[in-house]
């Protein structure tokens, strides 16, 4: 890995460190309950998310993030099996082939002793603003 990489990686990971939040209160709710309390639906699938677009996460359940994309944009991932580090990470980083974060790129959630684990994307869905339900 080149040192300009290797210090975009720690870059970012230490961006969505001071960005990430606790974890849900029910992580049994269903996937499309969860969403419309942040006041999202899940859109069309993409196939790319430029890496300098992602500003924040949000985490949903153990196979399921949001990623921000400044004030207008987030995006969900989904995870090909469930990522056992995300609800008590406060650093996430990501690694990539292309330069964008893509399908079957990975998350690694790294906890508190330092131990990363690295969590498999399976699919990315632009989500799409819809009015808060307040229940």
């Amino acid at each position: 890995m080149t040192w300009a990489r290797y210090g975009s990686v720690l870059c970012l990971a230490w961006l969505l460190g001071a960005c990430g939040h606790s974890p849900s209160r029910d992580e049994d709710l269903p996937l499309d309950e969860h969403l419309s309390r942040l006041g999202y639906r899940q859109g069309e699938a993409v196939e790319s998310v430029q890496r300098f677009d992602i500003d924040g996460w949000q985490y949903l359940d153990k196979q399921h993030i949001v990623f921000g994309h400044g004030p207008g944009r987030s995006y969900l991932l989904t995870f090909s099996r469930p990522c056992r580090n995300l609800s008590f990470s406060n650093t996430l980083g990501f690694s990539t082939t292309v330069g964008v974060l893509t399908r079957l790129d990975r998350v690694v959630s790294t906890d508190g002793s330092g131990f990363p684990e690295h969590c498999l994307i399976e699919t990315i869905h632009r989500l799409e603003k819809v009015p808060r339900s307040d229940t």
